[in-house]
C-alpha cells in the first residue's frame, strides 16, 4: 500500500519513492525515479470507498405556525416599509424544539441590515429566514455573501403581496445545498395571517431613501 503524508508546516519529504501527499491544495501523488521527479495531483486514494458532497436534515420538522409567525412578520414589514427584513431559527433544550429570535434590524427598500448578537442562554441558533419583499424566494448573490461563513439553514420567503414562495437550504463551509422546504417545515403558510409580533416590529429602524434635490423628487437610487 503507498503511504500518505501529510503537509504540514513541519512537513520533511520522506524517503518513500512513491507517496501520497495530503496538502491544503487537495490530494497528491509523488513519485522519485533515477531520472524524475513528479508531484501529480490525483482525486482519491484508490483503496477506499467514494463519497459526495450531502447535507440531509436529521432534527425535526419546524412547526407551520412557527413560520407563519415570521410570514405575518414579514408580510408587515412589507405593507408599511416595502423593505425586507430577517428573522432567527434557534432551537431550545428546555422547551419547544425551535423558537424565532428577531435581531434589531435597518430596513430600506430591498434590504436589511442586522448585527447577529449572541445566543440567547440555552438556544442554539439553527439558520435564518428573511424577506424578499415582493420578488420570487430565492438565494441572491447577497445571500450567498452573507450565509458563506454561515453554517445552518437558510430560508427565503418571496412574493409577500400574494401567496407566499419559499426556498430553502442548508450552507456548510461555504457550498450551499438546496431543500425542498417540506423536508424543514411541517406546513407552509398561504395568503391568510394574523398581525405581527408588536414587539418584533418595534426592533425596526427605517432609514430614509436618499431623494433627489428638487423637491418631491424620486428617490436618488432609482
Amino acid at each position: 500500500m503507498i503511504p500518505l503524508y501529510l503537509k504540514g508546516s513541519d512537513f520533511v519529504e520522506p524517503a518513500d519513492p512513491v507517496y501520497y501527499l495530503l496538502t491544503r491544495d487537495g490530494l497528491f501523488l509523488v513519485k522519485r525515479t533515477a531520472v524524475f521527479a513528479s508531484c501529480t495531483r490525483v482525486r482519491g486514494l484508490p483503496w477506499l470507498a467514494g463519497a459526495g458532497e450531502e447535507v440531509r436534515w436529521r432534527g425535526p420538522r419546524v412547526p407551520g405556525a412557527l413560520l407563519a409567525r415570521a410570514v405575518d412578520f414579514f408580510r408587515e414589514v412589507y405593507r408599511r416599509h416595502q423593505a425586507e427584513a430577517v428573522a432567527l431559527l434557534v432551537s431550545r433544550a428546555d422547551g419547544p424544539s425551535f423558537d424565532l429570535e428577531v435581531p434589531e434590524q435597518v430596513v430600506a427598500g430591498g434590504h436589511a441590515r442586522y448585527r447577529i448578537g449572541p445566543c440567547p442562554p440555552g438556544a442554539i441558533r439553527v439558520g435564518t429566514l428573511h424577506s424578499h419583499a415582493g420578488a420570487e424566494a430565492f438565494h441572491s448573490d447577497l445571500d450567498d455573501l452573507d450565509e458563506r461563513h454561515a453554517d445552518g439553514l437558510h430560508v427565503t420567503v418571496g412574493t409577500l403581496d400574494r401567496r407566499p414562495t419559499y426556498a430553502c437550504s442548508l450552507v456548510v463551509d461555504g457550498r450551499r445545498f438546496r431543500l425542498d422546504p417540506l423536508e424543514i417545515f411541517e406546513a407552509l403558510p398561504g395568503d391568510g395571517g394574523l398581525p405581527a409580533d408588536p414587539e418584533w416590529l418595534a426592533r425596526l429602524r427605517v432609514e430614509e431613501v436618499p431623494r433627489d434635490i428638487h423637491e418631491g423628487g424620486p428617490p436618488a437610487a432609482v
